[in-house]
């Protein structure tokens, strides 16, 4: 049984990296989900839907009205059920730990939390960051409720740290990133254009991303697309609107996902979060880092942001702009201008990025699924 607590039902997370995969090797799926099945994917036909309404991922609301439907549907399951994986903390914040052992006792089953990009100071979204509140939330509802599991999958180095440090054993963790599912059927010619890839958002740094963007297109003559983003939608964000009038600063709107990746291949180079005061930017693996790289296309990030600076260094295949810097916009000069260097770094990718593909490494998670199962 998969609970995906208030995520889409096709979710990236949880149902291609979890549910589509369990099918593979389960006889059933329940996949418990908030949300309703729509067309976007064929459903294996051993995929059981438990839909629990529109369910919110984290509110008030969701704590005082929801909580308890939604721990009553997933108890309501018929045994044998041999694993349950519970993405983030799908069964509320009122004591999930005594819930989990609820579980465990009907259907004497192991128990694997997803703990996606889970960090303390996000618990509660709405609440202002605070070191106490963040460690009264993590003693009192994450730690017990972790601790009834009996395997744990994390995105980050970080995450998996974090458990490392609470005494889980290395061998029940396993780190599984937000890879990529597909590359682009045909890759596009690479052209004189800077992108940013996803929906943009005030916790992605619109006015330094507009701040690189004039610079780009003003100073080095080179068009600025943001994929996956509406104009409509972006009113407000920025303080200067000239982005939004400037004949070489293009909105491209959702896609499919195909024609995303091929838009990506053919960027010169992909921009990453320009925002380094929320740490859970700074700790951040999104889809569309993967995205990009599967599209062979160069990625810039803020060198505060720890877990993909790692990959990118790790590879060789990305650039850096220290954002601590007041005149951080100057470093664009030397990554622009160094066609030899960059030549070096899209072959770089070219060899890897294989590595950054779900299906390179969805076996290693299913040996994993089936080790705890187990109980090894």
């Amino acid at each position: 049984m998969v609970v995906g607590g208030g995520h889409p039902y096709f979710d990236k997370r949880v149902y291609l990296k979890c549910v589509e995969p369990l099918s593979k090797i389960c006889k059933e799926v329940i996949y418990v989900s908030a949300r309703k099945r729509t067309g976007q994917y064929e459903v294996p036909d051993n995929v059981v839907d438990v839909f629990v309404d529109n369910m919110p991922i984290r509110t008030v609301k969701r704590t005082i009205f929801w909580d308890r439907v939604h721990r009553e549907v997933i108890l309501s399951q018929e045994p044998p059920i041999d694993l349950i994986i519970l993405h983030d903390i799908p069964i509320g914040y009122v004591f999930p730990n005594r819930y989990v052992r609820k579980l465990k006792d009907k259907y004497q089953s192991k128990i694997i939390i997803d703990l996606h990009e889970y960090l303390p100071e996000t618990l509660f979204p709405s609440v202002p960051e605070n070191s106490l509140i963040t460690n009264i939330n993590d003693k009192m509802i994450v730690d017990p409720y972790i601790r009834e599991a009996d395997g744990y999958v994390v995105v980050s180095e970080h995450g998996r740290d974090y458990l490392l440090k609470k005494g889980i054993p290395e061998t029940n963790i396993l780190k599984s990133p937000n890879y990529a599912h597909s590359i682009p059927n045909v890759y596009g010619e690479k052209t004189n254009a800077i992108g940013f890839v996803g929906r943009l958002v005030r916790q992605n740094g619109p006015n330094a991303i507009a701040r690189m963007a004039r610079i780009v297109v003003e100073k080095y003559g080179l068009e600025f697309r943001f994929i996956g983003t509406d104009k409509d939608a972006v009113t407000g964000l920025f303080d200067d609107n000239w982005i939004l009038h400037n004949e070489k600063v293009s909105f491209f709107g959702m896609l499919p996902y195909e024609n995303m990746l091929q838009e990506i291949s053919k960027l010169k180079f992909v921009i990453s979060h320009l925002e380094i005061s929320a740490k859970n930017t700074i700790y951040s693996l999104p889809n569309k880092f993967f995205d990009s790289l599967v599209s062979k296309t160069p990625i810039i990030v803020p060198s505060q942001l720890i877990e993909q600076r790692s990959i990118l260094e790790e590879y060789d295949i990305g650039y850096y702009l220290d954002l601590e810097k007041s005149q951080w916009t100057d470093d664009l000069e030397k990554i622009f201008r160094d066609q030899k260097e960059y030549d070096r770094k899209v072959s770089n990718i070219a060899k890897h990025y294989r590595e950054f593909l779900w299906e390179t490494h969805e076996s290693e998670y299913l040996d994993f699924i089936k080790r705890i199962s187990k109980g090894e």
